[in-house]
């Protein structure tokens, strides 16, 4: 067999490998000439999607659970509602799924809440999505300062069901007007 493969080969026929090795032998061997647009290859599409439910889509990023399952609580009955305690797994979903709201904690251990805001304002789909930090009631003064940019407001820990019903009114405003220009 050519090029010694054949202590490679534990299945299949010998002469079906002879038969693609006589293929590549008429083949370019730069790899970036090998493929072109005529092949139909197919590339998974990963645009970020609506939810199937036709609900607006809520992601939660924090690191407290306790904040995570009051936040589900609040949210689950009119929201689909997706909360993540590893800001990595959060990015892996919002590949795939375009949110409405972002609800990320001001401090994270694994990933600076300014890395994922980056990554996430680098989709396309995502760059005006809502983004409201968590804090907790002493670091409110400091984060009204000094917004930080991106930042749409801040809500503040422990979470109060009022609050939260005010910013999702104010969204659903913005996003009323919005949809009127």
């Amino acid at each position: 067999m050519a090029g010694g493969l054949d202590k490679f080969i534990k299945f299949g026929n010998k002469e079906d490998i002879q038969d693609l090795l006589k293929e590549e032998q008429g083949r370019p061997s730069n790899p970036n000439e090998i493929f072109s647009p005529d092949d139909y290859l197919e590339t998974p599409d990963v645009r970020p999607q609506r939810t199937e439910s036709g609900k607006r889509l809520i992601v939660v990023i924090d690191d407290d659970y306790q904040a995570l399952d009051i936040m589900k609580i609040y949210l689950a009955r009119d929201y689909e509602c997706m909360t993540f305690s590893d800001p990595k797994e959060a990015i892996f979903y919002l590949n795939t799924h375009l949110a409405d709201i972002i609800f990320l904690d001001s401090y994270m251990t694994v990933v600076s809440p300014k890395r994922i805001m980056s990554i996430i304002r680098s989709y396309a789909e995502m760059k005006r999505t809502p983004i409201y930090f968590m804090v907790y009631e002493e670091e409110r003064e400091v984060f009204e300062a000094k917004l930080p940019e991106g930042v749409e407001g801040l809500i503040t820990r422990p979470i109060a069901r009022g609050e939260l019903q005010k910013i999702l009114d104010r969204e659903k405003l913005r996003e009323y007007l919005t949809d009127e220009e």
